[in-house]
């Protein structure tokens, strides 16, 4: 009983005798932008469809500058009253270029009403290296 006490309380001092392992493999890549006033209107949808194509092609350029591509593009959107929907299909085959990116994409979106959107984030996930794609 007090070896235990022991152990917990080094723990909540941050003392820890297991090595830390600083190396870890990229697990996902995203970019998230906050819009400052809802954009429902459906003549600001060219607006709205720029800020999300900048979001795609900033995931896309993070992807190609550290040597990834990506099968699984998610959407996560909140939404006025902290309602939240996720769009997360895995993709046939690993995508790589921002057109790609922002096309999965635009596939996640369709069955979403954008009436109170408030914050738009494109996650790219199941990370594959670009020396293993054939």
């Amino acid at each position: 009983m007090r070896a235990a006490r022991i152990k917990l309380r080094d723990a909540a001092h941050g003392h820890e005798a297991r090595a830390v392992d600083a190396q870890s493999e990229l697990v996902a890549i995203s970019r998230e932008t906050t819009i400052e006033r809802d954009l429902g209107a459906k003549r600001i949808r060219a607006q709205r469809s720029r800020i999300h194509s900048h979001v795609c092609a900033q995931v896309a350029a993070d992807l190609t500058r550290k040597g990834y591509t990506s099968r699984t593009i998610r959407i996560p959107l909140c939404l006025k009253g902290f309602r939240a929907v996720t769009r997360d299909p895995t993709l046939p085959e690993a995508v790589p270029r921002a057109d790609d990116v922002v096309h999965a994409a635009r596939l996640c979106l369709t069955p979403v009403d954008f009436n109170s959107q408030r914050r738009m984030e494109t996650r790219a996930g199941h990370l594959v290296q670009l020396e293993c794609v054939p």
